[in-house]
């Protein structure tokens, strides 16, 4: 019998182990992400390269001009949609595409510098929001006017109190028949729950430097000077927000007050109280644009989206994101964040 010893060198035979299923979905998760910045990064140097304008060549232009063609990225007038959509208040994280006055300004100058754009459509689903961030939006809306700028706000589901006070500092508004509308009026809102926490045996100490400085505490009711304070402080923001309806839409002051009573109204109700200007939708509002800019054909849309937003959305769409919560959740969530509410807000 004949004894083969196993050389020293011999490569061991390697043992193959199949990957884990965990495993391959982060490798087809990892493939995805790189995929889609590779995707991103093309469509952004091919927005750039569009949006940088380039001179034509000589024979170029008079082709042009024999043919009667407008040249590319020159004299193609547009309009420029903006959308505010859910609540309106500063950034605090979350989507890109809330209803922020960071992102709407800074959408409203783009808009405002643009030679080629003629008009702009605001398109806002709203039941309102913060009073300052209102405000912001509101006053680069007019700021907008002045550039020479035609604005028009189209409503859709809902464009109420917050969401009313932006479109009336457009040049003329639209909203569909049954738009809700109107609100016109500021809620403050207080949370108490000194009852709770006696319940649950808990005792709050306030050691402050004046007597109104803890005003709004939610471990005390709110006295009588402190009331009448609030109170002072809501008729002040009323009085800023029917200024502005007076400001943006050019009525008389005791008109304004007929309805500045917080009711709501239907789109066909608020254009028959004058408003509103006209009843339409999203591309009537467009066709309005066009129209009152003296737009020649059909005008070049220009949307706000930007190519890394569309990546970015989408990450934010995915499991690892929070759950897209409809327009009343995230209202409630950002008051319960905040403790007060001092705002243009639709109930």
């Amino acid at each position: 019998m004949r004894i083969v010893e196993p050389a020293v060198n011999a490569p061991r035979r390697a043992s193959a182990k199949a990957p884990s299923e965990d495993t391959l979905n982060i490798d087809k998760k990892i493939t995805a992400v790189l995929a889609g910045l590779y995707a991103a990064s093309l469509i952004a140097a091919l927005v750039i390269l569009v949006r940088t304008p380039a001179p034509a060549p000589a024979s170029e232009t008079a082709l042009q001009a024999f043919a009667g063609l407008p040249k590319f990225r020159e004299t193609l007038d547009a309009v420029y949609i903006i959308d505010i959509y859910g609540p309106i208040r500063s950034a605090r994280g979350g989507s890109r595409r809330a209803a922020t006055p960071e992102r709407i300004v800074k959408r409203l100058r783009d808009a405002s510098g643009r030679g080629d754009v003629k008009a702009i459509v605001l398109r806002i689903d709203s039941p309102g929001g913060t009073v300052a961030a209102t405000q912001e939006i509101f006053d680069e809306v007019m700021n907008a006017r002045k550039a020479g700028k035609i604005v028009v706000a189209s409503m859709g589901d809902i464009a109420a109190s917050g969401g009313y006070y932006i479109a009336a500092g457009a040049d003329k508004i639209m909203a569909n028949p049954g738009t809700l509308t109107g609100s016109v009026g500021v809620i403050f809102e207080l949370m108490q729950a000194q009852e709770l926490f006696k319940k649950i045996g808990v005792k709050i100490e306030t050691v402050k430097s004046g007597k109104y400085k803890d005003t709004g505490s939610l471990t005390r009711e709110i006295t009588p000077e402190e009331r009448a304070l609030l109170q002072g402080i809501i008729n002040d923001a009323y009085d800023q927000f029917v200024s502005a309806i007076v400001r943006g839409r050019g009525m008389p002051r005791e008109k304004v007050l007929e309805f500045a009573d917080g009711r709501i109204f239907t789109g066909a109700q608020a254009k028959n109280a004058g408003i509103i200007d006209a009843l339409g939708n999203r591309n009537d509002a467009v066709d309005m644009a066009a129209k009152l800019s003296q737009i020649e054909g059909k005008p070049r849309i220009i949307t706000e989206r930007e190519p890394w937003e569309e990546f970015l959305q989408y990450l934010e769409m995915s499991q690892f994101s929070r759950l897209d919560l409809p327009a009343s959740a995230q209202a409630a969530a950002a008051r319960l964040s905040m403790g007060v509410r001092f705002e243009y807000m639709m109930e």
